[in-house]
C-alpha cells in the first residue's frame, strides 16, 4: 500500500477547550459531536482540539481536507461564532 502524506490544517487559535465544551453530543440540525465523527469517518480526517495551544486542526489527506471538510469547517464556525462572534470559515 502507498504511504499517503498527512496533512494538517491550523484553523486557528478557536480556543479548543471551551469551543469542544460547546458543541453539544447530538444536534437535530447534524451540528454535534456524534455528527462531527461520523463526517471525519466517512471523510477520514480528524479534528484535533489542541487545548494547549486552543487552535483546532483537520488533519488527513490534503485533497480531502481541501475540496471535502466544507461541512466540517462550517460546523467548527457556527460554534466558534456562538463563543466570539467570529467566522473562521469567512477568514
Amino acid at each position: 500500500s502507498a504511504l499517503r502524506k498527512i496533512y494538517v490544517e491550523d484553523l486557528g487559535n478557536m480556543d479548543a477547550t471551551l469551543l469542544y465544551q460547546t458543541i453539544p453530543e447530538t444536534d437535530s440540525e447534524g451540528r454535534g459531536v456524534a455528527d462531527m465523527r461520523s463526517m471525519e469517518k466517512k471523510l477520514s480526517v480528524k479534528v484535533v482540539f489542541d487545548e494547549v495551544t486552543g487552535h483546532v486542526y483537520l488533519v488527513g489527506d490534503a485533497k480531502k481536507i481541501e475540496k471535502k471538510c466544507f461541512a466540517l469547517r462550517n460546523m467548527l464556525s457556527h460554534y466558534h461564532w456562538r463563543l466570539s462572534g467570529k467566522d473562521v470559515a469567512l477568514g
